[in-house]
């Protein structure tokens, strides 16, 4: 949760910030790219909402629960109830369509694993180029009994279609670097010893461009989806 909760500033941050004009989302060191949520916090804020909740009752509290947050100082109020999971996947919502929105152009630079929350982030972004080796991306969460909960599958199936992304998430089957490269999932595969160099010379190519131009084309993409 706390990965979010920075991402979301950081962007919050970079919204506001017309000098950047290129960001690059990376891991902390080689071989490491984004965790994936703790599933001890996912299910804890499973237990307090109500694992078996209905439906029509699930969405109607998170439409509910969405508008009261937009209030000054609810946020953190809630957040201390039995509704403080049902807050954090909103906030994580937020951040990554935060990520989406982003006037630049967003590269993420998958240096390691990008599992569940690892997956999210990537997709959020514009660009994605991975590191080649024995890494895994995807969103196998339905193998842990829960479903990919931060808008995933929506840009799953964007991204490499709907059947691709039916096979990958159903079936929990991450894919290689490689094999990601062939379905669409990333634009690139790199050796992990050329990958921050190969994204910062993307990102000093695309910085280049107009930002009214990028803003624009990507407001389009965001309308045709």
């Amino acid at each position: 949760g706390d990965v979010f909760t920075d991402l979301d500033r950081l962007g919050s941050s970079l919204a506001r910030d017309p000098s950047i004009r290129a960001v690059i989302i990376t891991g902390p060191r080689p071989g490491v790219f984004a965790p994936h949520y703790d599933l001890a916090e996912i299910l804890s804020g499973a237990q307090e909402l109500g694992l078996r909740t209905p439906y029509p009752m699930a969405r109607m509290v998170l439409g509910a629960v969405a508008g009261a947050i937009r209030v000054p100082g609810a946020e953190a109020g809630l957040r201390r109830t039995p509704l403080a999971g049902v807050v954090a996947l909103l906030a994580t919502h937020r951040a990554l369509s935060r990520l989406q929105r982003l006037p630049q152009v967003v590269i993420a630079a998958i240096s390691g694993d990008a599992l569940g929350g690892g997956c999210e982030v990537a997709l959020a972004c514009d660009i994605r180029m991975m590191a080649d080796g024995p890494f895994l991306i995807g969103l196998p969460e339905i193998s842990a009994g829960i479903p990919p909960g931060a808008g995933g599958s929506v840009r799953m199936v964007r991204t490499i279609g709907g059947a691709r992304a039916a096979s990958m998430m159903l079936r929990a089957r991450p894919l290689s670097p490689g094999d990601a490269h062939a379905v669409g999932l990333v634009d690139d595969v790199v050796a992990p010893d050329e990958l921050l160099a190969a994204a910062t010379h993307l990102a000093d190519r695309v910085g280049g461009w107009n930002p009214a131009a990028v803003l624009a084309a990507k407001r389009a993409m965001a309308a045709a989806n």
